[in-house]
């Protein structure tokens, strides 16, 4: 197991949040425009994270919050027997760390799928800015609330839906938040191998890759090695079932 970067680093770039390509879809926009250059200086930014390392391990003592800048940052824990459970998949703009706060230690780990970045931010720095900018507060509470309604209601809806409607859902829901970041929807290259899919859909290795033989028989996709096209987006919201429309559109 590799280890976790070390929190000495320093990053790699001096951009600053408000020239960040991500800056729509970070945090950082909620912060007062007064607090950016404060917000600018404590920030670690486009810290390496070479693929298959660590950003931290279960256990460790939780020091700072982290953004993804590039690339996919997988999580998971380990059973009692010692077994992967993987509880998600995190793309750029999306914080990881906050399960973290309650106990001040991470109940799970965070490794990197493919060469990532990520930006850093020391949490007792963090947590001044939380107690002097209202807007930042609500914001962290709203993204807290809602990563723990996505799960539950994800773990319920997969509990009840067999294997064709619950790899809908996944490339669905993978397809709409690569939109929201201004990427291809339509096309997009999987940083996930099936094991990991097959892992998190609660589904064999092996019935992963006959549910999207299916589906690229009947032309709702096209797959080739990780790389994915959706034919048909209106086939796979009929195999996800409709009435999770709403669900595939905000969780993640």
């Amino acid at each position: 197991m590799s280890k976790p970067i070390p929190l000495s680093e320093k990053g790699s770039s001096s951009v600053s949040c408000r020239d960040c390509g991500l800056f729509d879809l970070c945090f950082a926009q909620e912060v007062a425009e007064s607090r950016r250059d404060e917000l600018d200086r404590i920030i670690r930014r486009q810290r390496p994270l070479k693929r298959e390392a660590h950003l931290f391990h279960a256990g460790q003592q939780f020091r700072s919050v982290c953004v993804v800048q590039s690339g996919t940052v997988k999580t998971y824990q380990l059973s009692s027997e010692g077994d992967e459970i993987v509880t998600g998949f995190h793309l750029p703009g999306e914080l990881i760390g906050l399960d973290a706060i309650g106990k001040g230690r991470h109940p799970e780990f965070a490794v990197a799928l493919d060469d990532s970045r990520y930006c850093d931010i020391p949490f007792r720095d963090f947590q001044r800015i939380l107690d002097e900018s209202p807007s930042v507060n609500q914001l962290m509470l709203k993204l807290l609330s809602a990563d723990m309604a996505e799960t539950r209601e994800l773990l319920l809806v997969i509990g009840r839906m067999d294997a064709r409607a619950r790899v809908a859902t996944f490339l669905l829901n993978m397809s709409r938040r690569l939109a929201s970041r201004g990427e291809d929807d339509m096309r997009f290259r999987l940083a996930m191998d099936r094991r990991d899919i097959a892992n998190y859909l609660s589904l064999t290795i092996e019935t992963v890759s006959r549910t999207l033989s299916w589906m690229q028989k009947e032309e709702m996709l096209s797959v080739r090695g990780k790389l994915v096209q959706l034919l048909d987006r209106d086939a796979l919201l009929d195999t996800a079932g409709r009435e999770h429309e709403e669900l595939l559109a905000h969780a993640g």
